[in-house]
């Protein structure tokens, strides 16, 4: 498939950002802060770190097969039955991440913006958002990205008013409470399986300009992006404390209903913050469909993408519609998300190596 059109290194590190922000930004304090307690602030910057170091792996991939997105790195080095069958585990993981993502995002809606509206139909809409929003140009995928990334912020500035009521002991001791390194590490894990969607600048190499940047740019993504939910950890455990956190199933929709801004200018907070939270959505499962219609189409080597985008709609409502209620999405979400953890970090590290003991064998 020829790429006709292309993207900077900048542009990559929006993208990456704009995907990390989504989902998790709601539920991810309290998964974090239950496993690990005071800790999750370190926790989280462990895996934050941790998961650079398969960004790295997959834009320094980049740099030695520009001409490869990771479906055909896999055909490449693992050659075509092993390399197409891992190309396959990434898109029905996609496939079933978007879907349970997707699912979360309208019990959250249901529960805070619009509890009427059945949950069947904020799911179907989504899902054709990011039908309808195309898969032919990479430019214009990252045209959106850039164009929503300022919206992505706005909470950040809102829940900066809930500083006053902050109390540091809630933060206190950073190390937790007698943790194993086991409990401490999935605390990290969790994180890094929370911010994977970065995977996405795998299906982009091809079209990168300046790949000599893309590392430095990717990690700055990367970390803008990580940032923006670490800052939430914080706000919501300073807030509510490690006990009543664990209660909440949306702390920072919770936080953001007791925000007052001084003036009483703005009197619903919690739903501005919905709002552009939605927005925050769609990028994320934008680029999960990106991931799955493009990789899928490479594998068949066509470009009917609105054909395939269009197939793929019905088997993504349904794994929406597979849990019975939030305790089953958490369950799902959760051992699909180490899954994917597995595969997103162990593959581009693995490429690397193999890459270089190819290079090695054939110079001998």
């Amino acid at each position: 498939m020829k790429h006709t059109d292309s993207i900077s290194s900048i542009q990559v590190a929006g993208i990456i950002a704009s995907t990390i922000i989504g989902v998790p930004l709601m539920v991810l304090p309290r998964f974090i802060v239950a496993e690990v307690g005071e800790a999750a602030i370190l926790a989280s910057v462990v895996g934050l770190i941790l998961s650079s170091i398969s960004l790295i792996a997959i834009t320094e991939l980049g740099k030695k097969y520009k001409e490869y997105t990771i479906i055909g790195c896999n055909r490449l080095l693992l050659g075509k039955y092993i390399g197409n069958l891992l190309n396959v585990l990434i898109i029905v993981s996609m496939m079933i991440v978007m879907g349970l993502e997707v699912r979360q995002f309208a019990e959250v809606l249901a529960s805070g913006l619009l509890p009427n509206t059945p949950i069947e139909f904020s799911i179907i809409i989504m899902i054709f958002l990011c039908t309808l929003a195309g898969f032919r140009n990479v430019s214009t995928f990252a045209y959106i990205h850039f164009f929503y990334l300022p919206f992505l912020l706005i909470p950040m500035v809102f829940l900066l008013f809930s500083i006053k009521d902050l109390e540091t002991y809630h933060l206190l001791p950073v190390f937790g409470h007698e943790l194993s390194l086991f409990q401490f590490m999935k605390g990290a894990f969790l994180m890094m399986a929370a911010i994977t969607n970065y995977f996405v600048v795998a299906m982009l190499i091809p079209y990168i300009k300046d790949h000599e940047n893309c590392v430095k740019n990717g990690i700055w993504g990367l970390f803008l992006g990580g940032l923006a939910i670490l800052f939430c950890i914080v706000m919501t455990l300073g807030v509510f404390g490690v006990q009543e956190l664990e209660l909440l199933y949306w702390p920072v929709l919770s936080l953001s209903r007791i925000i007052q801004i001084p003036g009483e200018v703005l009197s619903r907070i919690d739903a501005i913050i919905l709002i552009t939270w939605i927005f925050a959505v769609f990028t994320t499962l934008f680029s999960h469909y990106f991931v799955a219609v493009r990789g899928t189409a490479e594998i068949f080597r066509t470009d009917k993408f609105n054909l395939i985008s269009t197939i793929m709609v019905p088997f993504i409502y349904v794994i929406a519609l597979i849990p019975d209620n939030i305790y089953e999405i958490y369950d799902y979400g959760i051992n699909t998300a180490f899954f994917v953890l597995i595969i997103y970090i162990a593959l581009p590290i693995g490429l690397l190596i193999i890459g270089r003991i190819r290079k090695r064998v054939r110079v001998q």
